[in-house]
């Protein structure tokens, strides 16, 4: 039996899998201010579960990945595979939580997916496809599925912001770019909140308040539909660096939440601006639309 977890900056989610597939009635979440670590969680989760005896492990992290450790990039947690494994008895793996989206993107469909662009799959796009996460942080996986799926580290959220968003940021107001220096400065729940709160829109609202509101309130609605066309000059240049022909695949609250209202056409606005050297600026977009699908994606790696 595999035990897979999905550990985000704010939560976590742990389930059972078998043969490569998840057991769906065996998921269970926790807030991470609930618990003193990963192992606490573990085995609360186990002792709950009763299970049989635990083989496997693979944890999905929100943060880099190094060897046989990992960090997350919100929570000052050091998370130490071979410990695991001894602590245990069980083969371990740890792998980013974009990269374990990127091993679901094959297996998503239906209602798991929900539509942003419509599109057929551009050719020679050698199935590469994009998951872009934005939640409590910033990540990106390239993904290629040619038979096997085969999915790349990254770590964008720390990246220096592109010239572009950049440029935008100050054209909305100026002095505004110095604000965030880096991709996940401005694209994650904490950014997305400074972003209303330096351009008047709010103060002292989530990120959950502020989707939720703009729906009704005018300056929210324009500060979303500016964010999102924010995302849009972001999404220019992982178009070209990248070139998801297959597609582009959204996972994290903010991205769900924004990309739901209509300040999603502005985005794709931006987006679909001619790209340099005549790169195709369209590919399909959908919403990751299942809280498990990291989980699934866990379930399918090889330790």
């Amino acid at each position: 039996m595999r035990l897979v977890a999905d550990i985000g900056g704010t939560n976590m989610r742990l389930g059972l899998a078998g043969q490569g597939a998840l057991q769906q009635e065996s998921v269970r979440s926790f807030s991470n201010d609930g618990v003193s670590g990963a192992e606490a969680a573990i085995d609360r989760f186990l002792s709950d579960a009763g299970t049989a005896e635990i083989t496997e492990i693979v944890l999905a992290v929100a943060g880099p990945v190094t060897g046989r450790q990992a960090r997350l990039t919100n929570r000052d947690w050091c998370i130490d595979a071979d410990r695991i494994a001894v602590r245990y008895g069980a083969g371990v793996r740890l792998i980013n939580d974009l990269t374990a989206l990127g091993h679901a993107v094959p297996i998503l469909s239906g209602e798991l997916l929900h539509p942003v662009c419509a599109g057929s799959v551009a050719d020679g796009g050698s199935g590469q496809s994009l998951v872009v996460g934005i939640g409590t942080g910033f990540n990106v996986c390239p993904v290629i599925d040619a038979g096997e799926t085969v999915c790349f580290n990254a770590e964008m959220g720390l990246a220096t912001m592109p010239t572009g968003v950049a440029s935008a940021l100050d054209a909305l107001r100026p002095g505004l770019a110095p604000q965030f220096l880096m991709v996940e400065d401005l694209f994650s729940g904490r950014g997305f909140v400074r972003f209303c709160q330096l351009v008047g829109a709010s103060d002292g609202l989530t990120a959950a308040q502020i989707i939720d509101g703009c729906r009704t309130d005018a300056r929210l609605a324009g500060a979303a539909e500016d964010y999102a066309g924010l995302l849009g000059w972001l999404l220019r240049d992982l178009m070209l660096a990248y070139m998801p022909m297959a597609g582009i695949y959204f996972a994290g609250g903010v991205a769900r939440g924004l990309l739901s209202t209509g300040a999603g056409a502005h985005c794709l606005k931006v987006l679909h601006r001619p790209l340099p050297m005549g790169v195709p600026a369209q590919c399909p977009i959908w919403l990751i639309g299942d809280d498990a699908a990291a989980l699934q994606g866990c379930s399918r790696v090889m330790i």
